[in-house]
Parts: structure tokens; sequence; C-alpha cells
């Protein structure tokens, strides 16, 4: 069992941790400084705290709204925090509310997200499509790919 909480500036410890379990393999560590300013002034109440049935924040995630698009930015989970097992279900479980925040804001636009090779096929589970593919360009051996999904 999950639970979703609004991201609060007590939680950046935490995200941070969370974000050096999962370097250099899914991020690069250079991006530390971009995810401390994103944190710092750029999320709302659609970035989230995924929290596990112990009450501990083992995930981050959300999205915001722009004039033409849906973005899902910084969508890490701790490295060993789930279990192999239960991946997909947790995946699926902080995709869906994603997507139930979206889908009652009346704008059906596409939601777009910059990820690595890595999570290419996770992403695609929930229709995303790779329209862009960038060597390296999460650092090196992280090839960015621009994926997007469009409603309807």
């Amino acid at each position: 069992m999950i639970t979703f909480k609004t991201y609060q500036p007590s939680h950046q410890k935490t995200i941070l941790e969370i974000f050096h379990s999962n370097t250099p393999k899914y991020f690069d560590p250079e991006d530390e400084a971009y995810l401390i300013d994103f944190l710092d002034n750029y999320t709302d109440e659609n970035y989230l705290v995924v929290e596990n049935d112990k009450g501990e924040i083992i995930g981050c995630g959300g999205y915001y709204t722009k004039e033409d698009r849906h973005g899902m930015p910084w969508v890490m989970f701790k490295q060993g925090s789930i279990g192999a097992k239960n991946l997909l279900h947790v995946a699926d479980t902080f995709y869906n509310e994603i997507e139930s925040r979206i889908i009652p804001e009346g704008k059906m636009l596409p939601i777009h997200i910059d990820t690595t090779q890595l999570m290419e096929k996770l992403f695609n589970r929930y229709g995303f499509v790779t329209y862009e593919k960038i060597k390296d360009g999460f650092g090196k051996g992280l090839d960015e790919y621009k994926m997007k999904k469009v409603f309807g």
C-alpha cells in the first residue's frame, strides 16, 4: 500500500537521498543541482512524495501544465525500496495517480517526459512513445529519450 502527499520543503533531504540511490545508473550525479533548483523553486501541489505503509518516503514525482503540454518531472523511487515483484504494481499505482489528477483539469494536452533508455519500456506501458533520442543527453551512457502520450 502506498500513499501520496504533496511535497514539502522538509522532504528535500529524503528526495536527495533517493536521487543518490539512483546515481549513476539512472541519473548523472551532476544533475543534483538541477534537482535542488527544481525542489526550491518549481514544486507545487502537483509534485508528490510517495510513502510506503510504514510512512517512509520511497519515491517522488508529479506533473505540471504549460500552454501546450503536461510534463512529468523528477520521477524516481529509492533503489531497493519496492522489490522486483512489486515494481510494476507501484509504478502503475503512481502513474494512475498522476493521470487521475491531470484528467479533471479538462486540458487533454499530451503528457511529456524526458527519461533514459533504461525507462523507455516502462513508459511504453502507459502509452508513451519516443519521439526523439539524444545520445548521452543526460550524461555519459544516459541517452535522453523524449517521450509523449497523446490522449484520445
